[in-house]
């Protein structure tokens, strides 16, 4: 069993424009640290899978991502640079007004990179080492590492999102998800977007559990999801 976690936020997760609107900087390999908001998610995290003994513990080299995993457990910790977050190149630090984030994670987009990697490069390094981890199917491996790297494995678990639209699979600083390899469905195709409802959907339901303080902090956006798809 596999049990993923995103990175707790970061300033650049939480940067707020100059009309006071919310608009993240996308980190990419930034090695940005977490912010109070992010050790807070961390340690509702902790909470959460403190009962869970892991067999292994896998962690992106980024600090942002480090930090989190070091919150959420005292087991050691093996970084693997597989995990790293997709690299962003030329659109690192930029907002969603700055370029076309929707091609940017749509598989076969005519947008064209000078240093960003492609979904596919992403693909063949994540892929390479879930399909190492098969072997430890039965032992509880847990995963600290980013958005990027959670959709990539939402693909490789739950089939490719309709379109190449990789923004399908959204996940929030701080959100768990658990991935089963005995439950893969072979039919995945059609069920594609009822994962990525289910995820929608608990996500929009963990927010409208928290106390309205947190809300009003975006502090609470821990959720814990297990999502398996069956024939």
């Amino acid at each position: 069993m596999i049990y993923f976690i995103r990175h707790g936020a970061t300033d650049w997760n939480d940067f707020v424009d100059e009309n006071g609107n919310k608009n993240p900087r996308y980190q990419g390999r930034t090695n940005l640290g977490l912010n109070e908001r992010g050790v807070r998610q961390a340690l509702k995290v902790q909470e959460q899978i403190c009962g869970i003994k892991f067999q292994k513990v896998l962690c992106s080299p980024l600090k942002r991502a480090q930090e989190t995993c070091k919150l959420i457990t005292r087991q050691e910790i093996t970084t693997d640079e597989r995990l790293v977050e997709r690299d962003f190149g030329e659109f690192t630090g930029l907002t969603k007004k700055d370029f076309d984030y929707n091609a940017f994670w749509q598989e076969g987009s005519c947008q064209k990179f000078e240093r960003a990697e492609t979904i596919g490069d992403v693909k063949k390094r994540v892929f390479s080492l879930l399909e190492e981890l098969k072997e430890f199917k039965d032992e509880n491996i847990l995963i600290v590492s980013h958005s990027g790297i959670g959709r990539v494995m939402c693909s490789y678990f739950f089939g490719e999102p309709e379109n190449g639209n990789y923004l399908k699979f959204d996940i929030s600083n701080g959100q768990t998800i658990q991935f089963d390899y005995d439950k893969v469905n072979t039919n995945k195709n059609n069920q594609v977007e009822e994962v990525c409802n289910q995820i929608l959907q608990n996500v929009k339901k963990a927010k409208e559990q928290e106390p309205k303080q947190a809300k009003n902090e975006r502090a609470g956006n821990a959720t814990f999801q297990n999502f398996y798809l069956h024939n």
